[in-house]
């Protein structure tokens, strides 16, 4: 009987003591599992919080800087436009005639553009047209100087107005694009004398205007009282300038509440908002104290090719940094024509103005 339960207990050391020891053994490594489970969990979870709380700050930012633009009036951005901006190169026969005659004039003339499109999609948000009444023809034709300087991206106002409503239609986002006009009626000696701007030829102007852009402007009786509209308001849209003084400014702004085109008014008079100062270094304060009290301004950084030639930045910087929101240039492309990198560009279409913009202020198309 002893022995028989000697052999039992021997039996049991064999066999039950290796059973206890794998079951410890599986506690533990379950134990061990749950430990790795739920450090894993606690670390996606870290993960996950981490990743929430930056898309958090992500959007937080986009809807601040949403919140910045949305909130701006378009009178607190400033943007950079070309002069003369249909103008191709003068005819080789008359830039001969021209370096015999008066090399002074030539120099002055030299420059030239690209199509209107390639301008607004290097970031230009101004154009400038000259235009020639045709009475017999019912038009305007888009030039420089009669005669001798008349070869145009666009031959006439209606084609200049479609080429560009054609790109605003698919850029429809865009910063509001000013289109400012001379009237050309000057008498030149030597060259034909071209029609005179009339009354009539006024109402024919405004009504390719508004045959054209007429859904997409800001009008003078919008804004009047210096009410400018927020940026988000004025997407996809323009505002029309003569760029005239005298006499038919004066003509034109009779009756100015029913006008598409702003006119250069004097300071106070109800039809006054944009203001045309085109020489920054002598009007650098008159530009500020006006862009301060409301009204927009254009300005010029270079004229006649001089500062392009001599790649002098002064004139330029001082019609950044007045405030005026339309900077004028021939050179929003580098000047290598003249052996320098005279340019005058922004980053991008538009910027906070440095004189009117809040502080916190973001800018963008």
């Amino acid at each position: 009987m002893r022995i028989l339960l000697v052999i039992c207990g021997y039996l049991v050391l064999l066999g039950c003591q290796p059973s206890a020891l794998s079951a410890q053994s599986d506690q533990n490594a379950a134990s061990a599992h749950r430990v790795q489970s739920e450090e894993l969990h606690t670390l996606k979870e870290g993960e996950e919080r981490l990743q929430s709380q930056q898309q958090k700050r992500s959007f937080k930012t986009a809807l601040k800087n949403a919140v910045s633009s949305s909130g701006l009036y378009i009178n607190q951005i400033q943007f950079v436009g070309s002069h003369n901006s249909y103008k191709q190169a003068m005819p080789e026969s008359f830039v001969k005639q021209l370096l015999q005659l008066n090399p002074k004039v030539l120099a002055s003339l030299q420059y030239e553009h690209g199509p209107l499109g390639e301008q607004l999609d290097l970031g230009m948000r101004k154009l400038e047209l000259d235009v020639f009444y045709v009475a017999e023809e019912n038009q305007f034709l888009v030039g420089h100087v009669q005669q001798i300087d008349m070869n145009s991206n666009c031959a006439t106002l209606r084609i200049c107005l479609t080429q560009v409503r054609a790109w605003s239609k698919n850029n429809p986002s865009h910063a509001p694009i000013w289109i400012s006009f001379n009237a050309k009626d000057e008498y030149i000696l030597g060259l034909r004398a071209p029609e005179v701007f009339t009354a009539e030829a006024f109402a024919l102007m405004d009504s390719i205007i508004e045959e054209v852009l007429g859904i997409q402007l800001i009008r003078p009786i919008e804004v009047a009282g210096l009410n400018w509209p927020l940026l988000r308001e004025a997407r996809g849209k323009f505002l029309m300038i003569l760029d005239q003084g005298g006499s038919k400014r004066d003509m034109y702004y009779q009756g100015w509440q029913k006008r598409p085109m702003f006119t250069d008014a004097p300071e106070g008079h109800p039809a006054a908002a944009i203001m045309i100062l085109n020489e920054p270094l002598e009007k650098f304060d008159e530009i500020k104290r006006l862009v301060t009290a409301g009204y927009m301004v254009r300005t010029r950084a270079d004229a006649d090719t001089r500062e392009a030639r001599e790649n002098d930045t002064k004139r330029r910087d001082a019609a950044f940094a007045s405030g005026a929101q339309a900077i004028s240039t021939d050179y929003y492309l580098p000047a290598t024509q003249f052996g320098n990198d005279y340019q005058v560009i922004l980053p991008q279409a538009i910027r906070c103005n440095p004189v009117t913009a809040p502080a916190n202020c973001q800018a963008f198309e």
